[in-house]
């Protein structure tokens, strides 16, 4: 079972990677990342995707490691850093926890970074179905045209 998920938002699509895990407990972006036009049936497929190829253990990168270390987000969105990933962009974390599933969704107000904000955070209960998260996510993301393109339709 995975503990962390994540979704990036960016113009119409979902960019998901698997989280990997250093031998110092540190969770990082690695690579597979998936790709989900923004529908219940493929934002959840891809979550499940995610989900089942749990948290890879990796040596703990080095300093000099960290340095020069990227995303493969950012490369599968097609942008450089991650202020550019957060103009127009939206971060969707699920994580499971205890007796709780949360759902941390990045604040709207900053353009250059996301932050996950108390107003933002939604808990459920542990045996919530995925797909219910997944309607949750898409449920804010209809309400944030900078999300998607408009001709797109969100399902």
């Amino acid at each position: 079972m995975v503990n962390i998920a994540a979704a990036i938002v960016r113009r119409g699509k979902a960019y998901l990677p698997v989280s990997a895990q250093t031998d110092m407990g540190v969770y990082v972006d690695y690579e597979p990342v998936f790709t989900a036009n923004l529908t219940v049936d493929e934002l959840t497929a891809a979550f499940e995707q995610v989900v089942a190829e749990g948290h890879p253990r990796i040596p703990h990168p080095t300093q000099e490691e960290w340095r020069r270390w990227k995303s493969p987000v950012l490369a599968a969105a097609g942008v450089q850093s991650w202020k550019q990933m957060a103009q127009g962009g939206a971060s969707y974390s699920i994580e499971w926890g205890g007796d709780k599933v949360t759902l941390y969704i990045s604040h709207p107000k900053d353009p250059h970074r996301w932050r996950d904000a108390p107003v933002e955070t939604r808990v459920f209960p542990r045996d919530t179905p995925l797909r219910t998260i997944v309607e949750t996510i898409l449920e804010d993301v209809r309400s944030r045209p900078e999300l998607w393109a408009g001709d797109n339709e969100i399902g």
